[in-house]
């Protein structure tokens, strides 16, 4: 239907472009062939708001064919060259249907078009557009060859054959004469993240034009050679040779499968020319150059030189390198912790907490002065200083530091006290004896209580009573004490002590621990719910499933049945996979998730039918544990889905399986997907499955 254009067409004549710009946009809600001339017009405007404008009103306008074909055909154009971008911008706004169009203008237009037309199929990424960037490689013209490798950088987002496509071309016009062809086509490669090997890029890297882009191409291939030439690279006699090859280096190094063997190449190339080092030292200190600095950074660490652990140090202060900074100590390993510590002492709270905290990442114990500094350290006002000291002791203390960690579970920081009983526990499990003669020194009703839970629980032997076995006297001792801690006015001890009989197990802890069922603390009463399970006490668990309970009660209690009756769970389950409370269907495709034979596909296929996301999404998760044929099926079935959360999700679980069909799915929805998060995710699936399999 031919709308009335002459309301826009008049204000397209006016001199304000703001108003030429409005009355582009009521052309929007027009369509025929006048305002395709008037869209046309705006596209060729002096303004490049109304060139814009124009852009996007042409994807709205009908009939689309003939926008199309007009807009190739303004890509002729010779003297207006903002309408030949204005047409090159609407022709990747209107998407894949303008494919076909640019393809055969390839073949149809002079070089100039031709290098348009290339423009236009590098922003709709399309398997058919691949195929012909491909060809455009020798294009006669060298503008339009250049053009056509540094469009097929975004060959990737048109799935996985378009990738390899891409990546097999442009590695092949690497071999070209042309100059402009190699740099584009690198560029490319590199954005493609292709991984190439080294005996592609090495003489490319003899090339003056191309030697930096070689360099930084390189730092994909994880090949010895390749770190070693990157390690000789850093001290090039052009500076920015040599940024460069470190970033690659670094990068190449993080991203390798087999780190050590590379880092050792690494480190003795480096070793060997002193000058490089002292560059990369230098390379540190560039505080205008925070991936520089960060690449540094972690080459240091990666040389293990003590006397340059204050400068990473200072890098953990600084939030644009604090995470290089890291990795930097912990490729040095645990020969820095002491040198760490010492620079910790000397620093501000928050920068002393990040130095603590490495600890357990650099070593599983401590030496006498980094025990020291982590002890005396748990004296410290700062709750990150105190976090982190505490986490440190879990890793390296020993029974000699149950006492000052124990003085820590009940500090009023929530985050240092629950620090702490996770310390506790760890570091009982390790020393028991000094563990169980700590706890014995505290009654159930102190305000320690909590710790002599927790001291005691670490020593217990798990569900040594399960089988009906009766308590010994230490067992015995532990039931009385945790029984009487359930009285407690805290609720953390409560639910410490429930913890503390679940461990225990044996129809005694069990007739305590059905009493905690009737805590006033929602917590505590969860907790109870869970001890059960793993008591295996399965029909107090009924009940609360048959009492009108809350819903996280309910879905605790089924999962704890699911541990305690697991057939008594799959029935109990069934009837609340059609729940209208998100939690209690979850509790139930998981309950079912954990069963085998036709019924448990059955009950999770019900589940992928349910109207909220997250429940379909559980489903699935559950489903691709056993990705048979069926199921295959109905996970593709939800590419379909009207949530965009699960069409994703679905993709993503169908990237991940080995089986042939799933390829097909995913390409099937990717050619109508209009939804761009969901795209990605579809491509990404592909590429993943590309990855596994070599490119198709």
């Amino acid at each position: 239907m031919t709308s009335d254009v002459r309301g826009p067409a008049a204000l397209l004549h006016e001199l304000d472009p703001e108003a030429r710009r409005r009355g582009v946009q009521q052309l929007g809600e027009a369509n025929g062939p006048e305002a395709i001339d008037w869209v046309l017009v705006a596209l060729g405007d002096v303004d490049w708001r109304v060139r814009k404008e124009a852009a996007t009103v042409a994807a709205s306008i009908e009939p689309r064919a003939t926008v199309i074909e007009r807009l190739l055909g303004a890509l002729r154009e010779q003297t207006n060259v903002g309408l030949r971008n204005a047409a090159v911008e609407a022709l990747i706004a209107i998407g894949t249907d303008s494919v076909p169009g640019a393809i055969r203008g390839l073949v149809e237009l002079d070089a100039d078009g031709r290098k348009l037309a290339v423009e236009v199929l590098g922003g709709v990424p399309d398997l058919a557009g691949t195929r012909a960037l491909t060809r455009a490689l020798v294009d006669e013209d060298a503008n339009v060859r250049a053009a056509a490798a540094e469009a097929l950088g975004t060959a990737g987002r048109a799935g996985s054959e378009a990738h390899g496509l891409a990546i097999s071309a442009l590695t092949s016009a690497l071999s070209t004469a042309d100059p402009l062809g190699r740099l584009a086509a690198l560029q490319s490669l590199t954005q493609l993240e292709a991984d190439l090997a080294w005996e592609i890029f090495e003489p490319l890297t003899r090339d003056p034009l191309l030697r930096r882009h070689a360099i930084r191409a390189a730092g994909r291939t994880h090949d010895v050679k390749a770190v070693a030439a990157l390690a000789r690279a850093i001290g090039d006699r052009s500076v920015a040779v040599a940024r460069d090859a470190l970033a690659a280096l670094i990068d190449c190094l993080g991203a390798a499968a087999d780190k050590e063997e590379l880092a050792r190449v690494a480190r003795r190339e480096i070793r060997a020319m002193p000058h490089v080092e002292e560059r990369i030292r230098a390379f540190a200190h560039s505080i205008d150059d925070s991936r520089l600095r960060g690449a540094a950074l972690v080459a240091l660490g990666l040389l293990r030189v003590r006397s340059d652990v204050p400068e990473l140090v200072r890098g953990l202060s600084d939030e644009d390198v604090a995470a290089r900074a890291e990795l930097a100590l912990r490729w040095f390993g645990q020969d820095a912790v002491s040198s760490l510590l010492e620079e910790g002492r000397k620093a501000a709270a928050p920068l002393r907490a990040a130095t603590l905290s490495l600890v357990p990442l650099l070593t599983e114990g401590a030496d006498g002065g980094a025990l020291e500094a982590l002890r005396e350290a748990l004296r410290a006002t700062d709750s990150d200083v105190l976090t982190a000291a505490i986490q440190g002791l879990a890793v390296a203390g020993d029974g000699a530091d149950l006492a000052a960690v124990a003085a820590h579970a009940t500090n009023a920081d929530a985050r240092v006290s629950a620090t702490a009983c996770a310390a506790l526990t760890t570091i009982a499990s390790r020393h028991p004896g000094p563990s169980r003669a700590l706890a014995e020194t505290i009654p159930p009703d102190s305000p320690a209580a909590v710790v002599g839970c927790l001291l005691r629980g670490a020593s217990l032997r798990p569900g040594a009573l399960a089988a009906g076995a009766q308590p010994d006297r230490t067992e015995s001792a532990d039931i009385a004490f945790f029984r009487g801690a359930l009285d407690h006015g805290d609720v953390h001890v409560r639910r410490a002590a429930v913890d503390g009989l679940a461990a225990i197990g044996g129809p005694t802890a069990a007739g305590v621990v059905a009493a905690a069922l009737a805590d006033e603390e929602h917590d505590v009463v969860l907790a109870a719910v869970r001890a059960m399970g793993r008591i295996g006490q399965a029909e107090p668990l009924v009940a609360l499933l048959e009492g009108g309970h809350a819903a996280a009660v309910v879905a605790a209690a089924l999962r704890a049945l699911g541990e305690a009756s697991p057939s008594r769970a799959f029935d109990a389950a069934w009837p609340l996979l059609r729940s209208d409370d998100p939690l209690l269907a979850s509790a139930a495709v998981e309950t079912i998730g954990q069963q085998r034979g036709a019924r448990r596909e059955q009950g999770l296929f019900l589940a992928l039918d349910h109207r909220d996301p997250d429940v379909v999404k559980s489903a699935l998760v559950e489903l691709s544990r056993d990705m048979s044929q069926r199921t295959l099926e109905r996970v593709g079935a939800c590419l379909d889905c009207a949530s965009y959360e699960v069409r994703r999700f679905a993709a993503e679980l169908l990237g991940a399986t080995e089986d042939p069909g799933a390829r097909a799915l995913v390409r099937a929805r990717l050619d109508r997907e209009a939804d761009p998060v969901v795209r990605e995710a579809l491509a990404q699936a592909l590429g993943a499955r590309s990855t596994r399999g070599g490119a198709t």
